[in-house]
């Protein structure tokens, strides 16, 4: 059976920002970021929460949709100083120094081993920074949005059904649907379902796809046109429980390492 909250979802590395999850790269893409019209910076996190409030309804009655536009979107966004630089480091895709991963990868990772065992990753200065002043940047979604991630074969682990492989869809049905969890660490989504992503990459190939009902209450920022930027990276805030509404296989065979399964497509709601 699965989880019900504060199962720290996660693939094993960490799971960062979408350019830094593909690890290494040049700073290219990042530069990139300014090279078009930027969000609002004002001198204060209250002076960007009042406008950003102000953009983006936390009310949409349209069904869940796509987002389109997404540059706009980007634009219409306000942020401070802090929330700026931070938003730096976390779209940062080089390897920290004597590690294999990026920031915003060994960031989460922290985040969600600490909700499993409270101090056990303490935090740098940098980081304990960078959490603080993107939740600051935090905002409405501002519509009822359809949002994808893909993730590894711990996801499942984590949700108690590790043999998803050899069960059926009706059986992964009954033991998942109306499940809870929520993720301790800020997640990455995309809102455009990667369709910019080249054909071999490495996101849309891993063993789960998540599909997220994404309400326009929900807490997120878009980082900008870096490395995650043609992907359509939308950060979600940590801690915002999701509830289970369907389960399928999508036909296509999806990897976890060196290891191929059966891909499999969570269907998520906010709570």
């Amino acid at each position: 059976m699965a989880k019900r909250s504060g199962s720290g979802i996660t693939n094993s590395n960490g799971g960062g920002s979408l350019g830094g999850s593909a690890g290494g790269g040049s700073n290219a893409n990042t530069q990139a970021t300014n090279q078009q019209p930027q969000p609002q910076a004002v001198a204060t996190a209250a002076q960007a929460n009042a406008a950003n409030n102000a953009r983006f309804k936390d009310t949409d009655n349209s069904p869940y949709h796509d987002l389109y536009n997404g540059r706009q979107y980007y634009q219409d966004q306000t942020f401070d100083i802090d929330t700026r630089m931070a938003l730096q480091d976390y779209l940062n895709d080089q390897p920290m120094a004597g590690s294999l991963y990026s920031p915003s990868q060994v960031l989460n990772y922290k985040m969600r081993e600490n909700a499993k065992n409270p101090g056990s990753q303490p935090l740098t200065a940098n980081e304990q920074f960078m959490v603080d002043s993107l939740n600051e940047g935090m905002h409405n979604m501002g519509y009822n949005v359809n949002l994808t991630r893909y993730d590894r074969v711990d996801f499942m682990q984590n949700l108690g059904v590790g043999n998803f492989d050899n069960m059926s869809e009706s059986q992964l049905k009954s033991a998942l649907i109306g499940a809870k969890y929520s993720d301790p660490a800020f997640g990455s989504y995309s809102y455009n379902n990667f369709k910019n992503a080249p054909a071999n990459n490495p996101f849309t190939d891993k063993a789960v796809k998540i599909t997220r009902r994404t309400k326009a209450s929900t807490q997120v920022l878009m980082p900008g046109n870096g490395p995650g930027g043609a992907l359509g990276e939308i950060v979600v805030a940590p801690n915002q429980g999701v509830h289970i509404v369907d389960v399928r296989f999508t036909g296509k065979r999806g990897r976890s390492g060196s290891n191929y399964y059966k891909q499999v497509e969570i269907i998520v709601e906010d709570d």
